[in-house]
């Protein structure tokens, strides 16, 4: 194993990872009125003369009733745009325990890694997949906490950088769980590949978490 993937590990050991909610605004679509056909003035009857011996008589045809334009569909409102959840209370008590659950965390991430690294350094495809479901259970917890504890203002930055951080970290079990199928080995080399890929990613996601946080000011 590469001592990139050694470093990589070691960087996510630091890390919590906790799930922003993703809130997108809907467009309506507005109905167009359908017009109704055009008349062709060539197709409608006009009146003809018939000469009689008693005088000329005038024979008028009638124009067809016109058939009235449908009326427009009316539009429909636009739906009202919702705002992301936010916390209640005091933005430095949210944020002071959105801290806490990180530091909490810690311990966990550092074994779960742990176990991770030990197995792919023992080429255990087994314990690598064990490791690995451990790992996304972690990362269905904190994403089930995460909703439930939306973040204030002053850190949603933080919160939603957590987000992308723990899908980082799941794509990265992920990607070792398709390497165990392999059987490692010659015939796991490409899905080893992506999977150190995919810890890259993660790291990175770690390292703009870092930065989230380091920018972050709540006031009192």
């Amino acid at each position: 194993m590469s001592r990139r993937w050694w470093v990589l590990l070691g960087a996510l050991a630091i890390a919590v990872v906790v799930l922003g909610a993703a809130w997108a605004s809907r467009q309506a679509s507005t109905a167009t009125p359908s017009r109704p056909p055009a008349v062709d003035a060539s197709s409608r009857p006009s009146a003809t003369v018939a000469q009689t011996p008693g005088g000329p008589s005038a024979t008028a045809s009638t124009d067809p009733t016109p058939t009235p334009a449908p009326s427009a569909s009316p539009t429909p409102a636009p739906p009202a745009i919702t705002s992301p959840p936010r916390a209640s209370g005091p933005p430095r008590l949210a944020y002071a325990e959105f801290l806490r659950r990180i530091n909490d965390d810690r311990a966990t991430v550092e074994t779960l890694n742990a176990a991770l690294s030990n197995a792919a350094q023992a080429q255990d495809p087994d314990a690598v997949r064990r490791a690995a479901v451990d790992i996304l259970d972690f990362v269905d917890t904190e994403r089930d906490w995460l909703r439930e504890n939306p973040p204030a203002d002053c850190y949603a930055a933080a919160h939603a950088s957590a987000g992308a951080m723990l899908d980082a970290y799941g794509a990265a079990a992920d990607a070792f769980i398709d390497w165990a199928e392999t059987g490692g080995g010659f015939a796991g080399l490409a899905a080893l590949g992506t999977a150190l890929d995919a810890a890259e990613t993660a790291g990175d996601a770690l390292t703009a978490f870092g930065a989230a946080l380091e920018a972050t000011r709540c006031p009192a």
